[in-house]
């Protein structure tokens, strides 16, 4: 890259950007519902292994608090399937970045 030094034997990492969407271009329904983009199975391991191959994860404010809310502790809810006991162990793990103006600290 023009202008970016890097140390040498160090290279860039890849920046991937990742959104679920509805149809019309929305991302929650009407009262910030994100219900609708209760994914399939197959969608749902294609998260979860995005997530395993992801390095930081990058958040705004709303979508941590959707996040933070359930993820860490989902692996122990009664009912939890394989998949969810194995994205939860994932997302606990990964590294976060949490951008917002309105809050001032996360866990």
């Amino acid at each position: 890259m023009i202008g970016v030094h890097q140390p040498e034997g160090r290279r860039m990492r890849t920046l991937s950007y990742a959104m679920n969407v509805s149809l019309d271009g929305y991302v929650a329904a009407p009262g910030d519902d994100l219900t609708w983009g209760a994914p399939s199975d197959e969608l749902f391991q294609f998260w979860s292994d995005r997530v395993a191959a992801t390095g930081l994860t990058l958040y705004g404010r709303r979508l941590w608090e959707a996040m933070s809310s359930h993820w860490p502790t989902a692996d122990q809810q009664p009912g939890a399937t394989p998949a969810h006991v194995e994205f939860a162990g994932r997302w606990r793990d990964l590294p976060k970045v949490v951008f917002s103006s309105t809050i001032g600290a996360v866990d």
